[in-house]
């Protein structure tokens, strides 16, 4: 029986998994309740009123005029640091710099302010001298542990009102609640353990039902209506897409990569050349005739007037790499005389050979691409013949 991908293949008894689903989506709607509602308002608001504390506490300490520039400075350092992520055009990344280097002026500017206005101003404190009687004035700058301490606050607040929005948001239904659980923070453990319920009811649910994954044909049904199943295959499936699966030596490892052409040829039509791409490299070294391989599978362009049947024997060769109108001489003709370096014997006029240096490319088991040493029509001796 033919069948497209997504068709129902088999159904298990659902009425158990139905029923929690329900409940699960029951407790779920019963914990985003008004009430639930009005105390995640004042937590969003309660965390934007700590927020603006720590800024506050921040800004004494720094300056407003630091604090601002800092943060105009951390603004525009994003834009650049993204701009050359991104290989923006280079008009693009010179104007973020000289924003950068704009911005980086006046924060100067505003430490040295800070520094003998600001501090003289805001942290001179006096103290009656205990041996003369005498007041005296000194000025106490904040230390750079009171400063960094606030910093941790303001840090720590931003993180707090984060998730009293995330939290709002959900249960004020301007985002789904189930979605993007990895965003919720300390506040919302409640609602995502009762989302997570849910999420796991209807996997439970829809693990009662058997889709197909893909096109093809049902060969064959091992169980019937209202018989108990196990772990054993129930249903079995021929797709109707070809995939072959081939061994590739280890050493060739570092060659095969998924996504590369091959080209296949079967057994049944030896003047034939099928194309395909590598889709997948298993985990693991299999066994075949007591030597360890690797295990690969590739797709098979089908075509029409063919006919193809599981367990066919063919030859699958990857195409690693390729190169076109190139010079080409074989394996054996080339020498390697340090690792790296290569030469050929190139046979003169007279017969004479002259070992040349030259620079590989590709090659395989039987030639070698040459980039630079060779021209055209140059005879090389392969040390028992000579080959043009």
């Amino acid at each position: 029986m033919p069948v497209a991908t997504g068709d129902l293949l088999a159904a298990l008894d659902d009425s158990a998994a139905r029923l929690t689903l329900a409940e699960k989506e029951l407790a779920l709607q019963a914990f985003i309740s008004p009430d639930a509602l009005i105390n995640a308002e004042i937590a969003r608001l309660n965390a934007q009123a700590g927020l603006d504390t720590a800024i506050t506490e921040l800004q004494y300490l720094l300056s407003p005029a630091v604090y601002r520039a800092e943060i105009n400075l951390f603004e525009v350092q994003r834009v650049l640091d993204e701009k050359k992520a991104a290989n923006a055009p280079a008009e693009e990344i010179t104007a973020a710099e000289t924003a950068v280097t704009r911005v980086q002026s006046l924060l100067n500017g505003a430490r040295y302010t800070y520094t003998a206005e600001y501090v003289p101003y805001y942290f001179t404190t006096s103290y009656k001298d205990e041996t003369t009687g005498e007041w005296v004035e000194a000025i106490i700058p904040p230390s750079p542990a009171d400063i960094t301490l606030a910093r941790a606050k303001v840090q720590a607040a931003q993180l707090s009102l984060d998730d009293a929005r995330v939290y709002y948001e959900r249960l004020s239904g301007e985002v789904e609640p189930c979605t993007d659980l990895t965003s919720y923070g300390t506040l919302t453990s409640k609602l995502t353990s009762a989302c997570l319920a849910v999420q796991t009811a209807q996997l439970t649910l829809d693990n009662t039902r058997l889709i197909a994954p893909t096109s093809g044909t049902v060969t064959s049904v091992s169980a019937s209506v209202g018989q108990s199943v196990g772990t054993s295959p129930v249903v079995a499936l021929a797709s109707d897409e070809l995939f072959i699966r081939f061994y590739v030596e280890e050493t060739d490892l570092a060659l095969v990569k998924t996504g590369l052409p091959v080209r296949i040829t079967f057994d049944a039509y030896p003047d034939d050349v099928f194309q395909g791409a590598v889709t997948r490299i298993d985990p693991e070294l299999v066994s075949v005739s007591g030597a360890n391989y690797l295990s690969a599978w590739a797709t098979v362009e089908l075509p029409a007037g063919k006919t193809f049947l599981s367990g066919m024997t063919a030859e699958v060769e990857v195409i690693a790499g390729e190169a076109l109108s190139t010079i080409l001489v074989p394996a054996q003709a080339v020498r390697e005389l340090a690792p790296g370096s290569y030469a050929v014997f190139v046979v003169a006029e007279d017969g004479t050979l002259k070992l040349t240096p030259v620079t590989i490319g590709l090659r395989d088991f039987a030639n070698v691409e040459i980039l630079e040493g060779l021209s055209g029509g140059d005879v090389v001796s392969t040390g028992t013949v000579e080959t043009e």
